[in-house]
């Protein structure tokens, strides 16, 4: 069934469209907004994007409307997201809006702006840790909650693959804002070449991800700073790369860069935060770091572990091919969303299965099962590697 969207997001800190991810290169959260809009247009929607666009202009099957063109919203399902800038949903409150079906997609652990105050019948996170932080700390009934996390474009990665790239066996790779972790990415570096001098580590992103100001690149020794990359550099990047380095503190609601780095055949290494202590399963589908990121053990214990899988390299292979198979695409993950809307919308009953979680009924979809109960995500990984 084909419905009518309508993605609504007022943040004004940054100026994009349908081409920006791809060719300039931007921030996850708006990088996921694109992403959803041209995968929920491949299945035959009718999407809009009313989002802080130039133009108006038709980019990939999606309409991108200027925020201050639409003051009136007709829709089948509405979706409210901000993710930067003031993260503040009070905009929304100004329009005059019909939908069946209104939706909060969240990206963040802060509360946005007017959220109390806008109807909706579901929030959906990006994350299990997510959900249960909007559940626990924002007061929020678990059975409003659909955890469903960020994913890859397979577009990219068949383009890419298409070129036959090379892996490198030496080649790290960080992709983030800086503030995430690339201090410790660059002690990882220099732990790595102490023993073995041909390590060396590609980074992409800055504090233009997020709208701030360029900042000189990274000089060092191994190092190539390649400032803020587009989608479509970027994946041929991770395809050359072994390892993926996201240690950090920040606790991670969901970053698009899990998922993008699995499907890659990257090794992620990561802290447990976040997130990542529910996505990543330590030498099933990566690497979990206990110690503070920022300590010397927990980059010497880092160096040591990307060591013992260059020594064995079909470990490697194998984490690398276990985390292929767990990785979700945009299309699945917007298939899953339509038959979430079918549900919520009474036109469609989805098969039942067990939460992994509460034991309850949940629903599976596309993706996995959601639980309506606790409002959690179980993607089963042996099942993933077995499909």
């Amino acid at each position: 069934m084909a419905y009518r969207v309508v993605l609504y997001c007022p943040d004004r800190h940054l100026t994009y469209d349908g081409r920006t991810p791809d060719e300039v290169g931007v921030g996850g959260g708006v990088t996921a907004r694109v992403r959803m809009a041209r995968a929920l247009a491949r299945l035959g929607h009718s999407v809009i994007q009313v989002v802080n666009c130039p133009q108006r202009e038709v980019i990939d099957g999606v309409d991108y409307v200027p925020l201050d063109a639409m003051g009136r919203i007709e829709a089948d399902v509405a979706i409210f997201n901000t993710s930067g800038g003031a993260l503040d949903l009070s905009p929304a409150l100004e329009l005059d809006l019909a939908a069946r079906l209104r939706i909060v997609w969240l990206h963040g652990t802060q509360s946005p702006g007017g959220l109390g105050r806008l109807p909706y019948a579901a929030l959906y996170a990006v994350s299990n840790f997510l959900a249960r932080t909007v559940i626990d700390e924002w007061g929020i009934p678990a059975s409003r909650l659909h955890a469903s996390p960020n994913g890859y474009d397979p577009a990219h990665f068949d383009a890419a693959e298409a070129e036959a790239p090379e892996r490198e066996p030496f080649q790290l790779v960080y992709f983030s804002h800086p503030s995430k972790g690339l201090d410790t990415a660059l002690g990882v570096l220099r732990e790595l070449r102490a023993h073995e001098p041909r390590f060396r580590l590609e980074i992409a992103g800055g504090a233009r991800l997020w709208g701030g100001v360029e900042t000189a690149p990274v000089q060092a020794d191994g190092v190539h700073d390649h400032g803020l990359l587009g989608q479509t550099d970027l994946i041929r990047l991770l395809l050359r790369s072994s390892y993926s380095l996201q240690m950090q503190a920040r606790d991670e609601p969901g970053a698009l860069a899990i998922h993008e780095a699995a499907r890659a055949g990257c090794v992620i290494v990561a802290s447990p935060v976040g997130c990542y202590v529910e996505q990543i399963t330590d030498g099933v589908n990566g690497l979990v770091v206990a110690e503070s990121h920022e300590s010397e053990d927990a980059r010497a214990s880092a160096a040591h572990r990307i060591l013992a899988m260059h020594a064995a390299p079909r470990e490697r292979d194998r984490i690398a091919q276990t985390a292929r198979a767990w990785a979700l695409d945009t299309d699945t993950l917007a298939t899953a969303w339509t038959q979430d809307w079918q549900s919520r919308l009474g036109e469609a009953v989805p098969e039942q299965a067990r939460c992994g979680y509460c034991s309850r009924s949940a629903w599976r979809l596309a993706d996995g099962d959601h639980c309506p109960a606790c409002g959690l995500f179980t993607r089963r990984l042996a099942a993933a590697v077995d499909a």
